[in-house]
C-alpha cells in the first residue's frame, strides 16, 4: 500500500505540502513544513529520514538502496548498498539531484540541480556537480 501512496503522491497534481503528508502516510519519517515536488523517487523509504522545513524539487532521487538487480555484476562485485539517508532541517535539494545511500545532508545545506551526492554534506554547505563537491560553506552564527 505504501508504494501505491508514494506513486500517487509523486504523479498527481497535489500541493507540495499534501505530497509530503502522503509520503509520511506511506511510512517515511518526515518533519513538519516539508515541501516535496512531483516525480520524486525514493527507494527504501524506511531508510530515509527528512527533517523539518526541507524543500525537495522536481525529479529528485533519494536512494536508500541501490543494486544491479538481475545482473551478474551484483553477484561478482556485491554492488548492493543499503544505508540510511538523513536530510537534516532547512535543506534545499534542487531539480534532478540524486542522493546515494549512506549520505547525511547537514542542516541549512543546498544541493544544486543535477547534483550527484555521494558523500556527507556539512551543515551550511553548498554542493554542486557530478560527483557533488562542496563549493562553499555559508557563513553562520
Amino acid at each position: 500500500m505504501g508504494r501505491i501512496i508514494r506513486y500517487l503522491a509523486s504523479m498527481l497534481p497535489f500541493s507540495m505540502g499534501t505530497r509530503a503528508y502522503l509520503y509520511r502516510l506511506s511510512g517515511m519519517r518526515i518533519g513538519s513544513r516539508v515541501s516535496i515536488d512531483r516525480n520524486v523517487q525514493v527507494t527504501r523509504p524506511d531508510m530515509v529520514v527528512i527533517g523539518s522545513r526541507v524543500t525537495i524539487a522536481n525529479a529528485v532521487s533519494i536512494l536508500g538502496d541501490v543494486t544491479a538487480v538481475h545482473s551478474r555484476l551484483e553477484e561478482a562485485y556485491d554492488l548492493r548498498k543499503t544505508a540510511r539517508v538523513v536530510i537534516e532541517d532547512d535543506v534545499y535539494i534542487g531539480v534532478k539531484a540524486t542522493i546515494l545511500p549512506g549520505v547525511r545532508i547537514g542542516r541549512m545545506a543546498t544541493i544544486g540541480a543535477n547534483t550527484l551526492v555521494i558523500a556527507d554534506v556539512p551543515a551550511y554547505g553548498v554542493v554542486l556537480g557530478v560527483p557533488g563537491r562542496v563549493m562553499m560553506i555559508r557563513a553562520h552564527d
